[in-house]
């Protein structure tokens, strides 16, 4: 998670830098009214906190009992995009990002409190559409998933243990997945850039278990809800 939060701010900081040495007007698609200057290319970057989540049934069974409890776990993220404006309320937009996946769940086993958590970082590669009508953002993609690691953690009165996914782990869970990611967001102009906070939720859409898994009747799909918090300049025309 260190490195996801590292990486996006990374990624921010770069944006900010090199947009604010920019000359060009702030946001493409709401030029000054005294120019009329239309930028049709936008690049930005972002990050992001909130919930990760599983949808589906038996999603921690296959690790633990029948009687556990699950709830969402906190996640972290960021990434950069690029808009390209085909008029000026309706862009094709393109990105890349890094999000945390998984869940956490209680049990109890042998009358003795069990926590556990799974942590997956996630590569989304999306592509789609964005809306921009007086700098309310509203982006519908399909989002390809790249599973780039996973590790589960265990917590007990009497023990605690960490497990790094290794090809074992792998074998019953995809590392590809595809799904839609639905982003909403509002630009708010400062000087030269744009300030963009936000909402994004995505879902993968194919059932995360396979092999031994999928036999043992496990259904499970990664789902985020998640702020953000992101940077963008307008370019071109």
């Amino acid at each position: 998670m260190k490195k996801i939060w590292t990486a996006g701010a990374f990624v921010l900081v770069m944006a900010v830098a090199s947009t604010a040495a920019a000359q060009e007007s702030a946001v493409s698609t709401v030029p000054p009214a005294d120019t009329g200057a239309f930028k049709p290319f936008v690049v930005g970057a972002f990050m992001s906190m909130g919930m990760a989540l599983v949808v589906g049934d038996h999603v921690a069974e296959y690790q633990l009992g029948d009687n556990y409890d699950e709830k969402p776990r906190f996640a972290g993220g960021g990434g950069a995009y690029f808009d390209w404006y085909l008029m000026e309320i309706l862009a094709l937009e393109g990105g890349i990002g890094f999000i945390g996946k998984g869940y956490r769940v209680k049990d109890e086993i042998m009358n003795e409190e069990v926590k556990a958590w799974e942590r997956l970082i996630a590569m989304e590669i999306p592509l789609g559409v964005k809306l921009n009508i007086k700098n309310f953002q509203i982006g519908v993609a399909v989002a390809l998933d790249i599973a780039l690691s996973g590790k589960r953690k265990t917590k007990s009165d009497s023990d605690n243990n960490t497990h790094t996914w290794g090809d074992d782990d792998w074998d019953n869970c995809r590392r590809f997945n595809l799904g839609p990611r639905v982003t909403l967001g509002y630009a708010i102009p400062i000087g030269p850039i744009a300030l963009v906070p936000g909402l994004s939720w995505s879902m993968d859409l194919i059932n995360w278990a396979k092999d031994e898994a999928a036999d043992a009747d496990m259904k499970a799909r990664g789902m985020n809800i998640m702020f953000n918090v992101g940077a963008e300049f307008g370019f071109g025309g």
